[in-house]
Order: C-alpha cells, then structure tokens, then sequence
C-alpha cells in the first residue's frame, strides 16, 4: 500500500486506521523511513534557508515557495519537453533563464559563476538581464575534466551566491560530487541540460524542470517559456507554468499586459511582410 495522500504530522483516530492487520505500522515504519532519508540527503544543507525564483507563479510550484539553496536546479531543453509547449527550445535560451534565477542568490553582495565549456556566452545578452557585470565570473575550460573541477571549487566557496553551468555527460559520482560541492558552499547550482543528455546521466539535483519556447504571448519584446515540473521532493510533479523574461531581465506573467498592444501587432505584421518573395510584397504595395 503506497502512502501518497499521507500527511505527515497529521493525527488520525485510532478507530479510522485500516482493520487489515499490520498496514498501519508498516505505513508508519515506511514514513519514519521516509523522513529518515530526506534528513540525510539534506545533511550539509543551511536549515531552514529558502530564496524566492523572483517569479510568484514559479515560486508558487515550489515545496516551501522558493529553492532551498545548498541545492542544485536542472534546466532540461529539447527532446520533447513539457506537453503544453508549441516549439523547442535551444540551450542559449534556457542559459538566460538560468542566470536570470541565479541573480536571486546574489544577494549580499555575492558573485554567480558562469561555467562556458561550450563558449555560448553574449556580453549583451547578459547584461541586458541586469546581471551585475562587477560580479560575474566567467571561466571558460578546455576539458571536460576542467569544467567540472571549476563548477566543484565554484559550488564549495561560500562568496558564490550562484553557479550556472552546461553540462552533458555527467557520472554518477560526479553528479554526487558536485551536490555534496553545492551544499557545502550553501549557494544555488543550476545546470542546463539538453533532455537526452539528462535521461541518460541523470544528476543529483533537487528539483528539475523541463523547458521550452512558447510563442509571444503580449509582448514581441518578451521571451516566454513554458516549464514543467519533472522533479522535487514535497512538489507535485507535472505542474505547468508559462513565464516570460522582458527586454530588462524582468519576469513577465502570461496574464500580464506588457507593452503596447498596437506597437506588438504593428511589428509582427512588419515582420510577416518581410518574410514574403520580394515580388509578392511589389504586388501587396500595388
């Protein structure tokens, strides 16, 4: 008998409990377990110490409403990705939306740690999120081996608020390493990962969600992202969400009105004049 639906801490009369002998103590014994293991896995992690997305409708999918830091985040792209999604979404976007995240661990004065293996980071792009440039550290390996010794050193200095990486290939014992790295060091990990890289090195992160591009929803300014919870503890996994990043780094929700309606039309009817043979766009002028 499985004990989902089960809350823990709730007190259930005796005369309710199930009359078949021996479940109710095996349902205890399994949630003593249950909590035993959770204890362990979050042995080294700051207690109580939680830091909001800075995204409500995100935060709001979340176990405790935000990310526990000492843990790490996986951002999957590609391979499917969550149900409600209308186009793939390529790595260089989900790394947006990781730094993004991680800006909120850099509060107090901390850095955040852009970990560029595959040489994909845009100054502007970067600074156009509101990133602070005075406190990105940005390290570029050649290796593999290289890459995850610095997200390891990275993840264990307490100074480092956050750490960004894009990983693929990632051992088990790696993956165990850096987790332990990031609980250490009591900051957030975020890896980008594409989905097939994910299903066949599956990390030791915390919480997981699945991303992909979702069409303008208000704005032509904003990028939107429809995320999937595939991943965390306490959470229920599946829950959806479509969020969107502004031209300043800004979290954008889809009942949002963001900019001016007319201006967003105008451009998209812009754009799809553009995208036509130049002698059907002769014809459409007269």
């Amino acid at each position: 008998m499985g004990v989902e639906g089960i809350a823990i801490g709730t007190t259930v009369p005796a005369e309710a409990l199930p009359l078949v002998g021996g479940v109710p103590e095996r349902q205890d014994r399994m949630l003593r377990l249950s909590r035993e293991i959770r204890t362990l896995e979050t042995a080294g992690r700051p207690t109580g110490s939680l830091i909001s997305s800075g995204c409500p409708a995100m935060d709001a999918c979340l176990p405790g409403g935000g990310y526990a830091l000492g843990s790490m985040v996986e951002l999957v792209h590609g391979g499917g990705g969550c149900r409600h999604a209308e186009m793939p979404v390529r790595g260089v976007g989900t790394l947006s939306l990781a730094m993004r995240l991680g800006m909120e661990a850099m509060a107090g004065g901390k850095y955040m740690v852009l970990i560029d293996h595959q040489r994909q980071f845009y100054i502007p792009g970067v600074l156009g999120l509101g990133v602070p440039s005075e406190r990105l550290i940005v390290l570029q390996p050649k290796t593999d081996a290289d890459a995850i010794w610095g997200i390891d050193q990275s993840l264990r200095n307490t100074a480092v608020g956050a750490v960004v990486a894009m990983l693929h290939r990632l051992e088990d014992r790696v993956a165990r390493r850096l987790q332990l790295a990031t609980e250490q060091g009591g900051g957030l990990g975020i890896l980008v990962r594409d989905a097939q890289a994910a299903r066949r090195y599956p990390s030791w992160s915390e919480v997981q969600w699945r991303v992909r591009a979702a069409l303008p929803v208000s704005s032509w300014q904003t990028r939107w992202f429809d995320m999937e919870l595939s991943r965390a503890s306490g959470a229920r996994v599946g829950t959806h969400v479509r969020v969107g990043l502004g031209s300043r780094g800004e979290w954008v929700m889809a009942s949002e009105k963001v900019g001016n309606p007319h201006e967003a039309t105008g451009a998209l009817h812009l754009a799809a004049q553009l995208a036509q043979p130049a002698l059907r766009r002769r014809h459409v002028a007269g």
